[in-house]
């Protein structure tokens, strides 16, 4: 399936009102709902060490003001501006099978409205040239840095050198 029919097939189930609450309820920041999250557990996920190193980086959610924020650990902290390696799956930003900017995730993607992890199970990233979207496992090399966006959640990025 191609990103556009993927999309586009996401996109009619939440227009139909299938999709569900994914990130915000009356309460404030809520994740996935539970009954999501335990089906994505049964599907494969990527142990590469980078999101191990990533998971061990605490978040944090501001329920008045609607913002994440992350702890750093010392390790993670000093990966900035170093090369990295990292295993996971392409979420498009845009509706193109070939993309030059992605989140890259732990998780299986499985709904484009709703995070596919954690904070620190995503990384944005830039890529040299278009990327073929996949639904298979890419591997992703690059410089680390960090960003501050808290607002959607985003701390990680890669600017890729290479993406097979």
């Amino acid at each position: 399936m191609t990103a556009k029919r993927w999309i586009g097939a996401v996109a009619a189930l939440f227009v139909a009102g299938v999709s569900g609450q994914c990130a915000f309820g009356a309460e404030g920041y809520i994740g996935q709902p539970a009954d999501e999250r335990a089906l994505q557990d049964t599907l494969p996920k990527s142990n590469d060490p980078l999101w191990g190193k990533f998971a061990k980086c605490k978040i944090g959610y501001n329920n008045k003001t609607g913002l994440f924020s992350i702890a750093v650990t010392p390790e993670v902290k000093a990966m900035a501006g170093q090369t990295v390696t990292a295993r996971g799956w392409v979420l498009p930003l845009d509706a193109s099978d070939h993309t030059k900017h992605f989140l890259l995730t732990r998780r299986t993607p499985v709904c484009m409205f709703c995070p596919p992890g954690e904070p620190n199970e995503v990384a944005e990233v830039f890529a040299p040239s278009p990327v073929v979207w996949t639904d298979k496992l890419v591997t992703v090399k690059g410089t680390l840095s960090f960003i501050n966006n808290g607002e959607k959640g985003m701390f990680f990025r890669i600017n890729a050198t290479t993406v097979k």
